[in-house]
């Protein structure tokens, strides 16, 4: 489907199920040359939709594949699309080493209910084939420039989702592609250190900001158009949240655990450990500003 005279999106059928949005994969097309900004998963089924979409463009020579962070629904089917076309693996060095340890606990966007071996071996299996987009073919820091034909692709470093996502910005079209730094709908998860920051993710978002942005294109969701609007409203979520873990401290509840109920009264039990590490995440933050100290097993203090 096309988004802008230089932009379209490449669906696939949902084989896989992380949440109500599927990952969005886009195409980036100029004067014959082509950029993915990332791959989505690398099962059979969406693999195929994205490459038999491609071969729809014949005249157009996929020259990368741009992968905004390394969580297996967005970097899965690089690899596999490198092989059949050629395109190079863009990729922030950061994010390397958590894409190579797929066996590892680095979180990714999808809790696994205990009981559920079928779905750990399928996300297993997902994730290895997403370990093989590493290393990447072009390891690009943030300021980055690329060029598709007569696109100018600026890499912009936005840590806090994960600590080498990107987002990337077409200078001559004003359009921004964020990944899983700022989406279309609801909020992202946040870990805490190492795997995420939440004081990094809300300078990304100041840092995205500063762009002159008419369109937002996120890794879930649908595009947004009021930009400025979106990276506010989700800005003042992270402080309201921030606000209640506070005041829950004040109150004398000392663990993320119990501070879950107040916070996400409604919350499905399968989203427990994601929840966990959203609370951890602004407790890490807040000890990083000398708010409250991390007293060891759990537990946090309030120092101010």
């Amino acid at each position: 489907m096309k988004i802008t005279g230089n932009i379209y999106t490449i669906p696939a059928p949902t084989t896989f199920y992380t949440g109500p949005q599927a990952p969005n994969v886009f195409l980036i097309e100029d004067e014959g040359v082509g950029a993915l900004v990332d791959s989505g998963f690398g099962d059979d089924a969406s693999v195929k939709a994205r490459l038999e979409y491609l071969q729809g463009h014949p005249r157009t020579r996929l020259r990368y594949i741009f992968l905004t962070h390394h969580h297996f629904d967005h970097s899965g089917g690089a690899s596999r699309i490198r092989e059949a076309t050629g395109a190079q693996i863009v990729l922030h060095p950061m994010e390397e080493a958590p894409l190579l340890d797929w066996q590892g606990d680095t979180p990714q966007d999808v809790d696994i209910p205990v009981a559920s071996e079928e779905l750990r071996a399928q996300v297993q299996e997902l994730r290895q084939r997403a370990s093989e987009a590493a290393p990447p073919d072009l390891p690009i820091a943030g300021g980055g420039m690329l060029s598709v034909g007569d696109r100018t692709i600026e890499i912009i470093h936005t840590p806090g989702h994960t600590m080498g996502s990107i987002c990337l910005y077409v200078r001559e079209e004003k359009v921004l592609f964020t990944g899983d730094t700022a989406l279309g709908l609801g909020t992202v998860a946040i870990s805490p250190p190492p795997s995420g920051d939440m004081g990094l993710y809300l300078e990304s978002l100041r840092m995205l900001q500063r762009y002159d942005v008419e369109l937002m294109l996120p890794g879930h969701g649908r595009p947004v158009e009021d930009v400025e609007a979106k990276l506010q409203e989700l800005i003042d979520h992270r402080l309201e949240r921030e606000q209640q873990v506070f005041k829950l401290l004040r109150a004398g509840k000392s663990k993320p655990r119990s501070m879950l109920g107040a916070i996400y009264p409604e919350l499905d039990r399968r989203l427990i450990p994601m929840a966990l590490r959203q609370i951890e995440a602004h407790l890490a933050k807040l000890a990083e500003e000398g708010v409250v100290e991390d007293l060891g097993g759990g537990e946090w203090k309030l120092l101010r």
